[in-house]
């Protein structure tokens, strides 16, 4: 019998790739999203869309109606996530659900961060549910390049507002969405955690802007940027303007914190493992990004 995915908040970067990948799985996905807009691009991808709002209740117990498995994406930088997080994980209970896949974070327990340390209260959340589940914990995408790449190819700078000498975890976010697809098509994951980091991508952005030189045949240097300069112009980017001033501090403090620490978090072989092959790192992406003139998608295909 052919299972039925929900994918909350299903319009994102996130959901549209997992959505492809349980298509090509023969999966025809639910996809929760709150617009038309998001409903048709969904549907186009080849989801049943079901437009709701994922702090309602009701609208959550609709989209889960005879749903096996859900797979909860909580929207970007949400400040209340926990609450949402009881939310989902309440009516997931309440209906019935066999499996539940939460997309968390690396280093969840980073308290500094409110959406790691958020995505830690709810993991705790579905650990005290008694629901069957998986915790997926993805590290920063590598994807993130893609709305500055345009600049960095031309400039040949890649300015963020911590050092670049600090190392930390990446991952392709396709690979992501290849190992979630994984998960909830088949079985044996139940109560697993699993990190999510790329092949040899525990690199500094120094390292990388190498590895672009080499993509692209000329230097490019990473520069640390002064934090206001770095929104001023992150907010003329339409991921970016929608962002409250809470969510922002968010942003601030994942950079302080990389600022200080980088990120020692993450080791590739279980990606590597769930994919039965080496998960892509830094090379292969930039190739890409190379090849496709940037026509990488970074915050997603549309909004949730």
């Amino acid at each position: 019998m052919t299972k039925t995915i929900l994918i909350t908040a299903a319009g994102g970067q996130t959901g549209t790739r997992l959505i492809r990948q349980l298509v090509a799985r023969g999966v025809c996905p639910r996809a929760l999203v709150r617009r038309e807009s998001s409903a048709a691009l969904v549907r186009s991808l080849g989801a049943e869309p079901v437009i709701g709002n994922e702090w309602d209740s009701a609208d959550l117990l609709r989209a889960m109606q005879g749903a096996d498995s859900v797979y909860h994406i909580a929207p970007s930088l949400t400040v209340d996530e926990p609450e949402l997080g009881r939310r989902v994980v309440a009516a997931a209970g309440r209906s019935g659900i066999s499996h539940f896949v939460l997309h968390g974070v690396i280093a969840p327990y980073l308290e500094n961060i409110n959406y790691h340390w958020a995505k830690q209260i709810v993991q705790r959340e579905l650990y005290r549910s008694g629901l069957p589940y998986t915790v997926l914990l993805p590290t920063n995408f590598m994807q993130n390049v893609g709305w500055t790449w345009p600049a960095i190819a031309r400039d040949g700078r890649w300015p963020l507002p911590y050092d670049p000498d600090r190392r930390l975890t990446w991952v392709d976010l396709d690979d992501v969405a290849e190992a979630a697809a994984i998960v909830l098509t088949e079985p044996g994951h139940a109560l697993g955690t699993y990190e999510l980091v790329g092949s040899d991508a525990y690199l500094s952005r120094a390292q990388i802007a190498g590895l672009m030189s080499e993509a692209l045949g000329r230097p490019v240097v990473a520069v640390k940027e002064a934090p206001e300069a770095y929104l001023a112009h992150a907010r003329t980017q339409p991921f970016f303007e929608r962002f409250r001033d809470e969510e922002v501090a968010q942003i601030l403090a994942m950079f302080d914190d990389y600022d200080r620490h980088g990120m020692p978090a993450g080791n590739a072989r279980v990606l590597s493992m769930l994919l039965g092959r080496p998960a892509r790192g830094w090379p292969e992406f930039l190739a890409s990004l190379r090849d496709t003139h940037g026509h990488v998608t970074s915050y997603g295909l549309g909004s949730v």
